[in-house]
């Protein structure tokens, strides 16, 4: 996780360096949609394949014999993921909003609008990405299976919270990505809290 906190930084100043014939158009509005597009399916290929290979160890025999709930592992897992990709987040739109700030300017309020509205779909899509990355690795056996669905499914559902609000103008895009993102999320956890029971019981 060091590794997205120091990447994604770095991400935001390569778009700076590549977008420079572009004036005029903040970084930082782009900074939290590209890191929940790649931190989100980073995030969930790691959990995927963790879980896979952990089960495949079969590490998780252990905790039959304590007393440890099955869903605290899982919560654990992707609060853990979560937090270290909010602040990955957090340090690459500063970066992006310095450099706004360095090269166009101090960034207008609706900048700044757009830049907290990026950011709040970008939660929602990256929470999604996560919980489905944890059910991924509870269902596959394979790590290269579990890689590549969640690559490929994580990235295409963790986009349920940015598309909608991009088509259809007269919703919230804020209220909007957090309502999916709180009901996926839940849904993917509920899914696998259960799944999970069983296949260690």
């Amino acid at each position: 996780m060091a590794i997205l906190w120091l990447g994604m930084p770095l991400l935001s100043l390569l778009m700076h360096f590549l977008q420079a014939g572009v004036e005029e158009l903040p970084i930082s509005f782009l900074v939290g949609l590209v890191v929940a597009s790649i931190g989100g399916t980073l995030s969930s290929v790691m959990l995927s394949t963790s879980i896979v290979n952990e089960k495949n160890r079969q590490v998780y025999d252990l905790f039959l014999i304590r007393p440890v709930k099955r869903r605290n592992i899982l919560f654990a897992k992707f609060l853990a993921v979560y937090s270290c990709l909010l602040i990955a987040t957090v340090i690459s739109l500063i970066v992006g909003v310095l450099i706004d700030v360095l090269t166009i300017g101090l960034p207008a309020e609706t900048v700044m609008e757009q830049i907290f509205e990026s950011m709040s779909i970008s939660l929602g899509a990256m929470a999604i990405s996560c919980s489905l990355g944890i059910l991924i690795g509870i269902v596959t056996s394979s790590v290269a299976a579990a890689a590549i669905v969640s690559i490929y499914i994580g990235n295409q559902l963790s986009l349920l919270s940015m598309l909608p609000s991009l088509f259809l103008p007269g919703i919230n895009p804020i209220v909007f990505s957090a309502l999916i993102g709180i009901t996926l999320s839940s849904l993917f956890l509920f899914l696998s809290t259960s799944l999970f029971k069983k296949k260690l019981s």
